[in-house]
């Protein structure tokens, strides 16, 4: 299939190394600026032959012929206004890169920066590059950088984030994804300065001669909490992507051959204790992935045993409600870069299903208003059901672009295990018009067949307004009880939701003490799949209000009352079983009637300081007890706490305690505290020490019978009932990492983890070791190279 379609790309596209201007002259023009203020936004950066040595010094000649963008205004969380401090972005390319300066001015002794770990400057001033170089105005490659020119980079996709965070900002970014470039940087007395250089063939980009790309330039202080854009920015506008500016005429661009191999190779080391003695086991594997630009917007990708190894643990979760799993994103280079093009709704593409392949080949890129994903994987005989047959994957996406900022798109997805398989197929639109409206329709089917064929169904509709000072959206979503993606995330089936979002926001005045403060009113009700329609009142309804207050300065408070109303649905607790009165046998066991509860949360976020910043937050009320079909008083409180005591030192610190007590008698349910810790030394940009400590008590009482506080049995698929009694947990985790990364791609780890167990006693002192191991990474990523065409 693969060559097929890298024919057919070669039909649209034209050949596949395009002629270029055989020696197209350098393009220096006078120095130019372009205020953003006075949106003069079709900026045109000249082309040079001139060579600079990446200092942050700004100091070579090829910088004062530079296009420079200043004037920038200020976008959250206040939009409109003038930038409080000033910003110059230096702009020009030469045939195989794009140069970046900026100067960035600050009051004495105001900024932020640490000589943070790669991706981790969301805490510091930085400055961030958004370049749409399909010009299609709804997606972006992100280069953001702080003072000392650490690096942040991903992909940008034009969704709404959530409540309380700014489009522009890096947690809008899918900063999984890795690229290649160099930055440098300076801390002045009055701000910072820093150097980028991109070269084309880490990107992207049409296949053209002459082409325009979109650009924006984001601005985040720490000092005033403000970020600010070179083009100004609405928030009054659904889309932030399309209001971004130009960089236009880019002409003479060569990446020459892009072809990246990456070898890697872990050895790790795991132990457990046996009976008489601690039992080790090594092994070696190795690995490697293989980039090939075919052309300038289409990539081939190939893996063999892609490495997932310790090092890119997942982030740490704690979980919420029980009933459902946990997602964990994905972390391999493999499949982490040009995920974009395999965005779906509903996490009907998921990579993590994809769990030890040995091999994998996929195909990303965009013919003109089409974005194209295909992807292929063997997996390890072990991730199958019968420990024998390799489970097979396949993935197609594609979406279309539709005007100027809507979307149709086609999902396939396919896991075959010998006679078994899991095929899913879906279409999803998504509709905007008059900038601030959008109607988004989706639909997939399953089939899935093991010992039988069952089919399934998701559908959903919702429609949605983004103003300045009013927003809404009102979402109605079905999943049938038999639908099931083997190559997706879906944790629940069985049900129906509506969900009504209605947003108030105001600004404050200029110089006031606040700057802006939301009121976000959300409502949702639940049924089971078969019952909507029948009148039955809901499964689970819920109102809740997040009413937050952003001060001058960069704080951040919110108080949120919460109502719910839960049944428990009887389906749910077959298993489920109660002693008779006599106590001689069991009965089923009927849950509790439904439970309306209520529950008021609190949150502060400080500043970012030079040394310091925290979150802290308290819920107190109560709310459904799943197991027990019950209502719990819920006490919970988290602090996180980030503390930078020079520019290579970071200590994170959280701690969480919650507390359940029966709301009928006064019994504790359970209790769990839950310490960590993150130290980190950054020796340089490229070396760092990091380690990871966490501890995790867990109590829970005996279950019950809400009604005759008899104990709860489960029936085992034999048909044997057990008790479910107390349990108790305290857990340990460490973890030791050297880590030395001076570009993606090419990495050495070395490091140690533990895990540690005093269950048996809940006391610290009789804590012993259940498992630890090391292991040692290397990957390099070798560009082959060659003199461009």
């Amino acid at each position: 299939m693969l060559p097929v379609l890298l024919a057919l790309i070669q039909q649209l596209n034209g050949p596949l190394s395009p002629p270029g201007p055989e020696a197209a002259a350098p393009t220096p023009v006078a120095s130019r600026t372009f205020s953003g203020r006075s949106r003069e936004l079709a900026t045109r950066a000249p082309r040079l032959r001139e060579t600079v040595t990446l200092d942050g010094a700004l100091a070579e000649p090829a910088w004062q012929q530079a296009a420079i963008l200043t004037d920038f205004t200020s976008y959250s969380p206040v939009d409109g206004r003038p930038a409080q401090d000033s910003t110059e972005v230096r702009l020009w390319y030469a045939e195989d890169a794009l140069y970046v300066g900026i100067r960035a001015w600050a009051p004495p002794g105001t900024v932020r920066a640490t000589l943070a770990e790669r991706d981790r400057i969301s805490n510091d001033d930085w400055v961030a590059l958004h370049l749409d170089t399909f010009l299609d105005r709804r997606r972006s490659f992100v280069f953001a950088v702080n003072a000392f020119g650490v690096q942040s980079d991903g992909m940008r996709s034009d969704v709404s984030a959530g409540p309380g965070v700014s489009r522009a900002s890096l947690q809008a970014v899918d900063l999984s994804q890795d690229y290649v470039w160099q930055s440098k940087g300076r801390l002045l007395d009055d701000g910072f300065t820093v150097e980028l250089r991109i070269p084309f063939k880490s990107i992207r980009y049409q296949l053209a001669n002459t082409q325009d790309w979109g650009v924006q330039v984001v601005r985040q202080t720490q000092r005033t909490g403000y970020q600010d854009t070179w083009a100004p920015t609405s928030r009054a506008l659904q889309a932030f992507t399309p209001q971004s500016g130009f960089l236009r005429g880019l002409t003479g661009m060569k990446r020459g051959l892009v072809l990246d191999l990456t070898p890697t190779s872990v050895t790790s080391t795991m132990g457990s204790p046996s009976a008489d003695a601690w039992r080790y086991g090594t092994r070696g594997e190795f690995g490697g992935d293989v980039r090939w630009g075919i052309t300038s917007n289409f990539t081939v990708n190939a893996t063999a045993n892609p490495d997932f190894s310790q090092v890119e643990t997942d982030v740490g979760q704690i979980p919420g409600d029980v009933r459902f799993a946990l997602f964990f994103p994905e972390l391999r280079p493999f499949f982490v870069e040009g995920s974009e093009q395999f965005d779906a709704p509903n996490r009907l593409v998921n990579t993590r299903a994809i769990v030890q392949p040995l091999g994998a080949v996929k195909l990303t890129g965009k013919i003109p208003r089409t974005d194209v994903g295909l992807l292929s994987a063997i997996d390890a005989p072990t991730s199958g059901r019968d420990g024998k047959t390799s489970p097979r994957f396949n993935i197609v996406r594609l979406r279309r672009d539709l005007g100027e900022q809507s979307t149709a798109g086609l999902v396939f997805t396919d896991r075959s295990e010998g006679a078994r398989f899991n095929r899913v197929a879906g279409f999803d639109s998504r509709l905007q018009f008059r900038n601030v409206y959008s109607v988004d329709l989706r639909w997939a089917g399953s089939m899935t067949r093991d010992s039988v064929t069952r089919t399934g169904q998701l559908w959903e509709v919702s429609t949605g307004r983004t103003g300045r000072g009013y927003g809404y959206r009102y979402n109605l979503q079905g999943f049938s009880p038999e639908f099931e993606t083997q190559t997706g995330f879906v944790n629940r089936v069985d049900f129906v939701r509506a969900q009504v979002n209605q947003r108030y926001t105001l600004f404050g005045r200029k110089g006031g003490w606040w700057d802006q403060r939301q009121h976000f009113l959300s409502a949702s009700a639940l049924w089971g799949y078969d019952t909507f329609g029948n009148r039955d009142l809901p499964l689970e309804s819920r109102v809740s209000v997040d009413n937050s207050l952003t001060i001058r300065g960069g704080w951040r408070v919110s108080a949120t009352p919460d109502l719910q109303r839960v049944a428990f649905d009887p389906r749910r607790y077959a298993t489920y079983a109660v002693l008779s009165p006599t106590g001689r046998d069991t009965l089923a066991f009927t849950p509790n009637s439904a439970q309306v509860t209520s529950n008021l949360a609190f949150a502060l976020n400080t500043p970012q300081w030079r040394r310091a910043g925290a979150t802290i937050t308290a819920t107190v009320g109560t709310e459904p007890e799943f197991f027990e079909t019950s209502t719990v008083q819920r006490r919970e409180v988290e602090a996180q706490v980030d503390l930078r005591p020079s520019s290579q030192v970071r200590i994170g610190t959280l701690l969480r305690y919650q507390r359940f007590v029966r709301a009928r008698d006064g019994s504790v349910f359970s209790t769990q505290v839950v310490p960590r810790l993150r130290l980190e030394y950054q020796f340089s940009r490229a070396l760092f020490l990091r380690f990871i400590g966490q501890v995790e008590s867990r109590d829970r009482s005996a279950l019950r019978d809400p009604r005759t506080e008899q104990p709860l049995f489960r029936r085992s698929a034999s048909g044997t009932f057990t008790a479910q009694g107390a349990r108790r947990s305290l857990l340990g985790r460490a973890d030791w990492l050297v880590s030395y990364l001076p570009s993606p791609g090419t990495v050495v780890f070395l490091g140690y983890g533990t895990a540690m167990d005093a269950s048996e006693t809940m006391r610290p002192g009789d804590v012993q070791r259940t498992s630890d191991g090391a292991f040692v990474k290397f990957s390099y990523l070798y560009r082959v190279r060659n003199s461009a065409r």
